[in-house]
């Protein structure tokens, strides 16, 4: 079974989302990081839907590791868990690198979203650059 599994990864995660997951990697995802997920809204169509936000936790479990992002849209807090592996995830990039959180999982940030980054002005030069 650990094959199996260990085939599936190599097999999905040919575009550099392992690297992602790997603590070894210099480009590995942190908690604490604000990242832009792009994901398909279906298979059949090409229509794809963007998420922003700061990376709250990540769960490694080979081919079911996942990730946890959040943002504050219109007042109200979303959360958003995407599956790494997922053939409905275009793209993940990083857009800024977190600094200064010491946990594993930024749970707290739920109750007191000012300690997080301000994703407004990252939002629009994303848009400006697209």
């Amino acid at each position: 079974m650990q094959l199996i599994s260990k085939e599936e990864v190599k097999r999905y995660g040919a575009d550099g989302r392992s690297n992602l997951f790997n603590k070894s990697h210099s480009d590995c995802l942190r908690p604490g990081d604000v990242v832009l997920v792009e994901t398909l809204n279906s298979m059949s169509t090409d229509k794809t839907s963007t998420f922003i936000g700061v990376l709250i936790a990540m769960d490694r479990r080979g081919l079911h590791s996942s990730l946890t992002v959040r943002n504050v849209i219109l007042k109200v807090g979303v959360e958003m868990k995407y599956m790494l592996y997922s053939p409905l995830i275009k793209s993940i990039r990083v857009m800024k690198k977190g600094e200064g959180f010491r946990r594993a999982k930024l749970y707290y940030l739920r109750d007191n979203p000012g300690r997080a980054f301000r994703l407004e002005g990252l939002v629009k030069a994303t848009k400006a650059k697209a």
